[in-house]
């Protein structure tokens, strides 16, 4: 009956300490699933900020570079108004306009041949021209264009990247007499990205609406790194399909083969897309620090439940050795009683009996008399049954006879 009890008791013991750790575990699971899911959207935010930030950055560089370029265009298209442009007073005008965008290496207006007039850094005798140009055509063709940015150019001699960004000069008629365009390097960006942090993992950069890569902090070895790539992932080209302004999402690079954390956004008006990055290594690493410290206390929790358990058990053990000694003590106890009692009632019967030698009555301990039979079944196991012998039987039936 014992061992039943306690079979019972450690299978209990042992379902409740699985159960209460099952229970602690699924709890901390669920609450670094949340957690994780925490970073994943704080991480999201991060880059649509970041995004969102460059865009706005870079359609003010560019607002302030078309406000210069038109500052540009109404002086010539005012000189033309006049009957020509004058040189002096145009390349003055150009140099101050300049003076004021850092962003610009160089300011140059053209004639409607798309030969170089006016601007800055113009070689003298050696005479430029860019009528074959798509930005030149571009605003050549349509008088409605407004400031027009061309495909991304790297410089013959320089080898530097840049952009051209042009507007349309027009004769008093409304024909067209050239354009002015600023020279836009691309590496302008590097200062403008390298004031974020993103993080060792994280990137930022800028592709025109062909994905070719404008700008890229920071830069990396791999070929799709490079100023000028076009690779880029499947999957954010088919993101980009379904929303052309903005998504955020997980993707792995095409360029490095790593998952990342990315924002784009659409310019709002110009024709560029601004990539913001964030790599999981960099954004969950709070997680997995908080995550080490729970899953610690986690199997400390559980060793101490174990070790718990053990400690309850061995307490049941002993407590159970410490009541079967007892009900052995008692039972000792009782069987030496009886031992006891038997004895005594041996003792008794040994010896002399004071016996009547009439009535046959015994005296007893207590100095009283009373029948043998009492006395035999009182000190001993015998019992006794009663009868007639058949002397005692003739005597009756002569005495009843008379």
């Amino acid at each position: 009956m014992l061992s039943r009890q306690e079979d019972n008791f450690v299978s209990k013991l042992v379902s409740g300490t699985i159960i209460i750790n099952l229970i602690v575990t699924l709890m901390v699971g669920i609450s670094l699933y949340n957690t994780k899911r925490h970073f994943h959207h704080l991480a999201e935010i991060t880059t649509q900020n970041m995004a969102k930030s460059m865009e706005e950055n870079l359609s003010d560089i560019f607002d302030k570079i078309d406000i210069g370029l038109s500052a540009v265009q109404r002086e010539a298209e005012r000189q033309l108004a006049t009957g020509r442009i004058k040189k002096s007073e145009m390349n003055t005008y150009i140099q101050q306009q300049v003076a004021q965008l850092p962003e610009l290496i160089g300011m140059i207006v053209t004639d409607a041949e798309g030969n170089i007039r006016y601007g800055t850094d113009i070689t003298a005798g050696k005479p430029v021209n860019i009528s074959d140009r798509n930005y030149f055509r571009q605003l050549q063709e349509n008088p409605k264009a407004g400031m027009v940015v061309s495909s991304l150019i790297r410089g013959r001699v320089s080898g530097k990247w840049s952009l051209t960004l042009a507007k349309r000069i027009n004769r008093p008629d409304g024909a067209f007499n050239g354009i002015v365009f600023g020279i836009f390097q691309a590496s302008y960006f590097d200062n403008l990205f390298s004031q974020l942090d993103i993080g060792k993992g994280g990137a930022i950069g800028i592709r025109d609406l062909e994905f070719t890569l404008i700008a890229l902090q920071p830069k990396g070895q791999e070929p799709g790194s490079q100023i000028g790539s076009r690779v880029i992932s499947q999957k954010t080209r088919d993101i980009i399909a379904a929303n052309p302004v903005t998504a955020t999402y997980l993707t792995v690079f095409a360029r490095d083969n790593k998952e990342r954390m990315v924002t784009f956004r659409k310019a709002a008006r110009y024709p560029f897309l601004v990539f913001a990055t964030i790599a999981p290594g960099d954004y969950l690493a709070p997680w997995r620090t908080e995550a080490a410290i729970f899953l610690t206390l986690l199997a400390i929790f559980i060793l101490a439940t174990i070790i718990s358990s053990r400690m309850i058990y061995k307490s049941r053990e002993t407590a159970l050795l410490h009541m079967e000694a007892k009900q052995y003590g008692e039972e000792m106890e009782r069987k030496n009683k009886e031992l006891e009692a038997s004895l005594s009632r041996i003792k008794r019967l040994e010896g002399i009996i004071p016996i009547c030698s009439y009535c046959k009555k015994i005296r007893n301990e207590e100095q009283s008399w009373e029948q043998l039979e009492k006395y035999l079944s009182d000190n001993s196991d015998a019992m006794f049954s009663h009868g007639i012998c058949p002397e005692c039987g003739e005597k009756l039936m002569k005495d009843l006879g008379s």
